[in-house]
């Protein structure tokens, strides 16, 4: 799945629901773009009242989203996987 994939897949999901629940426990890569998608997914939630939740978020991810300061535009409920 491309990050334009994951992006289209975010927005609809924010547009059509109260709470969005990304499960990221599959995850093992995530660049720039991903980050972008994740960001603008946040944004439309936020904007929408929709509450969006990241699970499962591998350690790497955590780090990114730490060091980006960014952590702060998700709730996320778990980490797992390797650094």
């Amino acid at each position: 799945m491309t990050a334009g994939d994951v992006r289209q897949a975010l927005q609809n999901a924010v547009g059509e629901n109260r709470v969005v629940v990304v499960d990221l426990g599959g995850l093992t890569f995530c660049d720039c773009t991903g980050l972008s998608a994740l960001l603008a997914a946040a944004r439309t939630a936020q904007a929408g009242d929709v509450e969006l939740r990241l699970c499962a978020v591998p350690h790497f991810l955590a780090r990114i989203l730490r060091l980006s300061g960014t952590r702060g535009s998700f709730t996320i409920e778990g980490r797992h996987g390797p650094s």
